[in-house]
């Protein structure tokens, strides 16, 4: 028992709490986002976290429905097996935060370039706030930061 208590309670770096608490929000906000818009798309509604149909027209439902399939089916157990593999210090770990990290980027700039070109298009009204264009740049920065920071202090994260 005492490996464990050591493994919890031994001082972290910085990294570690900066990328694990970034990854736990993100579980928790792709959950109730992404994973729900495929279950119930008008509660995720209801609670911000997608956009209604009559902003985005049907195929924007369905569109925004397949990147919370790709998110439930991929990046939410890639995130949950990344923050078991950094608590636990298992090298494994830095691949598996690396690719969480690379489809955060890409998922990120991907709806940035479709929010920009879908602006005009039949039967999609939807205009971001402010508060998008912020979700994303932390997402793009967020993302890139961190493969570029498990390249070439990977190990900091989980020594």
């Amino acid at each position: 028992m005492q490996g464990a208590h050591t493994m919890f309670n031994a001082k972290r770096s910085i990294s570690f709490w900066v990328v694990t608490v970034f990854l736990a929000i993100s579980m928790v906000l792709l959950i109730m986002g992404q994973a729900m818009a495929l279950f119930n798309y008008d509660f995720a509604v209801s609670l911000g976290l997608q956009e209604d149909v009559e902003e985005v027209g049907e195929f924007g439902v369905q569109l925004n429905r397949a990147f919370g399939a790709g998110d439930t089916f991929v990046y939410i157990p890639l995130i949950a097996l990344s923050i078991a593999g950094l608590v636990l210090k298992k090298r494994w770990a830095l691949i598996t935060t690396a690719a969480v990290m690379g489809i955060s980027a890409y998922w990120a700039t991907t709806v940035a370039f479709m929010l920009w070109f879908l602006v005009g298009v039949p039967g999609y009204s939807f205009m971001p706030g402010p508060e998008y264009w912020v979700i994303i740049s932390v997402y793009i920065v967020f993302g890139v930061w961190g493969v570029v920071y498990l390249m070439f202090h990977g190990d900091r994260i989980i020594n």
